[in-house]
């Protein structure tokens, strides 16, 4: 793992050196083990990059070069099938100068130019200057592994990998984007190509981008299909599942450092671990992190997996006091991010990256093989309002509205809603009349797209079945966008690389083409994975209800933290912005309270903007 950056200009006066340096210091946290910087010769061009050495321990400095030493690059990643594609370049005369996955990029960019990341198949994001034709060339993974920032100002491009490294350059705008705000405190973050700042963008996933002289050009290479379904019957499907997902760990064990895993103890980590112990010829290292309260604490499962595989275990227990680290996340997330599992996740990356340099997850479980509730209960939302109709549902609305408890009158009002606002609906954490009591009047007079398009957008009608849908929108938003950062900001701030085996292409295309009753089956989720794996754990294990990597904050903030979030959303410098109405926070603080609603995450989402204000904004 790395940091990349640079700048690339066509100003007479060339690009700035500094510049580039003082990026690469804030990246230094992903790559502490080197840095390398490459400026063109026409001074078009600055490539930096910080290393953490993984494979190719001496001789993997970058930027790396192809023959002729026109052509650089750097890269953040891995290339899991770089053996591979080397023995097709050095058959086709292409000479390597060292044994790293990154020189493959840039001999296959220059057999395939643009094209080169069709055959990449891992984690990455690189950025190529062509010094033939004077043009950068950035990329980023299919899945969005791998992060990328850009920014354009004054005819000059700046990137890197971090969106924080962006900000001590004065001639990049620090105005606010307040359509990413009601994103961030809609869904918990901010999606893709948005960022916290107009002037600075996310380069989304499956996309590549190439600057020159003439403009910039953005385009997707890949998206996941769901249309073409398998002819594997059943049991050669769970099969050929066991077989990709064993290669898939496999490929990922690939390392010249310690290397170890995540283990929750739930289904998709414990498979990683139980391939893993198959594979490997020494015990793997697992690490887990558990809560006092016994309702988000699943340490006892993941012990019962590490003593099923005789695995190196380590724990580590997070209580209230445990906050203290909020700042430093703040920091290094570099954007309002509000997903409160991202405190597990910092401290479960401290302590392995204690032991190991790369652990593999189970991320991608969920999204690939139907893993969460919210499916089934979208699901049967849809069948409900196909069965009743619109129309009465509307009326059944309106008459339940006064009659009926919260709850019935919730069912009732998303039966009323067309299937993708439905979705959104339920897979958000603020509503248009809750946004009307919230947001101060200044601030939504700001806001040109309503953040409910960004899913409705992603809610594919054209696909024949609710699962597909609800899958497919779901690895295009949650998955990249909050889960994929959580780990990347986490697990790269204490120097540890992460791999997802779940996220393998192959493993990714093969799991779109699987029928979804073959995946969520009555009220069993990941039918298949489970019945695949079934033999390599005791009966029953694999098929408890699904806790998550979830945090007891709305108890927290009913007991030892009760104080001192009241006084920080009423009194911090949040409140006195005209961006939020204080009446309608100090509402929302006693409803939680009082034990009336539960508002944990528009709480702590409403939290972690105001600790990004006090670390990096300014008063609007």
């Amino acid at each position: 793992m790395c940091g990349i950056s640079g700048v690339a200009t066509f100003k007479e006066a060339g690009a700035p050196e500094s510049v580039t340096e003082k990026i690469n210091r804030a990246l230094r946290h992903r790559g502490p083990d080197d840095e390398g910087y490459f400026r063109d010769q026409g001074e078009k061009a600055i490539l930096g990059h910080t290393r953490l050495s993984i494979i190719d321990l001496g001789s993997g400095h970058q930027p790396i070069f192809n023959e002729d030493g026109r052509i650089a690059v750097v890269f953040n990643g891995e290339i899991y099938n770089y053996l591979e594609l080397r023995k097709e370049l050095e058959h086709k005369g292409h000479t390597f100068s060292t044994q790293s996955d990154t020189e493959v990029i840039v001999h296959l960019y220059e057999e395939m130019g643009h094209d080169c990341v069709h055959r990449l198949r891992g984690m990455f994001a690189f950025a190529i200057w062509d010094g033939h034709k004077d043009e950068l060339y950035l990329a980023r993974d299919r899945v969005g592994k791998k992060p990328l920032y850009y920014a354009i100002a004054n005819e000059t491009l700046y990137f890197a990998s971090e969106i924080q490294a962006l900000y001590d350059i004065p001639e990049i705008p620090k105005e606010i984007d307040y359509g990413a705000i009601d994103h961030y405190l809609t869904y918990s973050y901010i999606p893709s190509p948005y960022s916290i700042y107009k002037a600075i963008r996310k380069l989304p996933p499956a996309h590549r981008l190439v600057y020159h002289a003439n403009g910039m050009e953005i385009v997707r290479y890949w998206a996941p299909d769901y249309r073409p379904k398998t002819s594997l019957d059943y049991e050669g499907a769970k099969r050929e599942l066991i077989r990709i997902l064993s290669e898939a760990v496999r490929m990922r064990l690939l390392s010249d450092v310690p290397l170890g895993a995540f283990l929750s103890g739930g289904v998709d980590s414990s498979t990683v671990v139980a391939l893993m112990s198959r594979l490997s010829n020494r015990p793997v290292k697992t690490f887990a992190i558990g809560f006092p309260d016994k309702d988000f604490n699943e340490l006892s499962y993941a012990k019962e997996v590490a003593r099923l595989y005789q695995t190196d275990h380590h724990e580590f227990m997070v209580e209230p006091n445990r906050l203290e680290v909020l700042p430093d996340i703040v920091r290094h997330y570099g954007e309002p991010y509000g997903d409160s599992s991202a405190i597990p996740t910092w401290y479960l990356s401290r302590i392995t990256r204690g032991h190991v340099t790369v652990a593999l997850n189970g991320d991608g479980g969920d999204e690939l093989f139907g893993g969460y509730a919210w499916y089934r209960v979208i699901h049967h939302l849809n069948r409900a309002s196909n069965l009743v109709g619109r129309p009465l549902s509307v009326v059944l609305r309106h008459l339940g509205r006064q009659l009926l408890p919260r709850r019935i009158q919730r069912g009732l009002e998303l039966l009323a809603l067309p299937a993708p606002q439905r979705f959104q609906a339920l897979r958000s954490f603020i509503g248009t009349h809750d946004r009307e009591d919230l947001y101060h009047e200044n601030f939504r007079q700001q806001l040109e797209i309503a953040a409910e398009e960004y899913l409705c957008r992603l809610y594919d009608g054209s696909l024949e079945h609710d699962y597909d849908r609800l899958f497919c929108a779901d690895f295009l938003s949650y998955l990249p966008e909050d889960l994929l950062v959580k780990v990347d900001r986490a697990s790269m701030a204490h120097g540890l690389e992460c791999r997802s085996p779940f996220l393998d292409q192959e493993l990714v295309e093969f799991s779109c083409s699987l029928p979804p009753d073959w995946k969520i089956s009555g009220g069993r989720s990941k039918r298949i994975l489970k019945e695949a794996m079934a033999d390599w754990f005791p009966k029953g294990f694999l098929d408890r209800p699904k806790m998550g990597f979830s945090v007891p904050i709305g108890k927290w903030f009913r007991g030892e933290l009760r104080s001192f979030i009241y006084d920080r959303l009423m009194d911090g410098q949040l409140a006195s912005m005209p961006l939020l109405r204080k009446q309608s926070i100090r509402a929302i603080l006693q409803e939680h309270f009082e034990g009336v609603r539960d508002h944990e995450t528009r709480i702590w989402n409403l939290f972690m903007l105001s600790l990004w204000f006090d670390e990096y904004g300014k008063p609007i």
